[in-house]
């Protein structure tokens, strides 16, 4: 959720995260791009799990998600110079050994590819194409400026790559002067066994910086802003279905006085 605070008139404003609030007008808000994602099939694998996990799903999905959350919040403040600590002086453990692992694997990264950070957790909307969302690190990785988004999930699904271009047409239309040369995912449970010795791939142990690739109707294959291109124009189609669904979408907004 999302706390706003208006001090002239005294208000908190608890805002609904999967929405965001326009640039041109306070009172028109777009849905965050992976919002829009979940009109996108998830497939025969996605209809088998679940029937298999049956009433356990929310639980199993409600975990994964605490995971995500606790590691994206941990690189950010890495990313901020933020000193992170596994165990704390009274020997309360901050991380599971799991979780440590995926930060660990995160710092090789850094690393060995030093990459440029362009931003942190930009959050950024698109009054053009009526959608917002946050960009977990823009950066410059060998004179190439991409977008890479962290996830710790088991799998990597095609809704990752659309999230991605779309993210990478927003930075465009807000960043003309440095667009988008590559998107990918920072893959924190690869099994990737370690660094990759052509040197092609972004990876070492347990990690690995997923590309996303496309082929055209003759079968070419496309990279860079080509697929970037390409995996936009299927958001697109899923933009239309969820418009289709939500004619008149509002988000839920909580008012409360800011002191009583």
């Amino acid at each position: 959720m999302k706390i706003i605070h208006n001090a002239e008139s005294k208000q908190i404003n608890v805002l609904d995260e999967r929405f965001y609030q326009s640039h041109k007008d306070d009172a028109v808000f777009y849905p965050s791009v992976t919002t829009v994602l979940n009109v996108y099939p998830k497939g025969i694998g996605f209809t088998q799990w679940l029937k298999q996990v049956g009433f356990n799903a929310d639980h199993i999905v409600k975990e994964a998600g605490d995971v995500g959350s606790k590691i994206h919040h941990a690189i950010e403040n890495h990313l901020k110079g933020i000193e992170i600590h596994w165990i704390n002086e009274d020997g309360s453990h901050n991380y599971t050994l799991r979780e440590w692992q995926m930060l660990m694997a995160f710092k090789e990264f850094m690393t060995i590819h030093t990459p440029e950070l362009l931003g942190v957790e930009v959050e950024i909307v698109s009054d053009t194409l009526r959608i917002g969302g946050t960009i977990d690190m823009p950066c410059v990785i060998n004179g190439e400026t991409w977008l890479i988004d962290h996830k710790t999930s088991n799998a990597i699904h095609r809704t990752h790559e659309l999230q991605l271009c779309a993210y990478a047409h927003m930075w465009n239309e807000a960043h003309p002067d440095q667009p988008i040369d590559r998107v990918g995912v920072m893959w924190l449970k690869a099994k990737t066994r370690g660094i990759d010795k052509t040197g092609k791939k972004l990876q070492g142990k347990g990690w690995q910086v997923v590309e996303f690739t496309r082929k055209d109707a003759d079968g070419k294959l496309l990279k860079g802003k080509q697929a970037i291109d390409a995996g936009f124009a299927l958001y697109n189609h899923t933009r239309a279905i969820w418009d289709e669904e939500n004619p008149k979408y509002t988000p839920k907004n909580l008012e409360y006085p800011d002191t009583f």
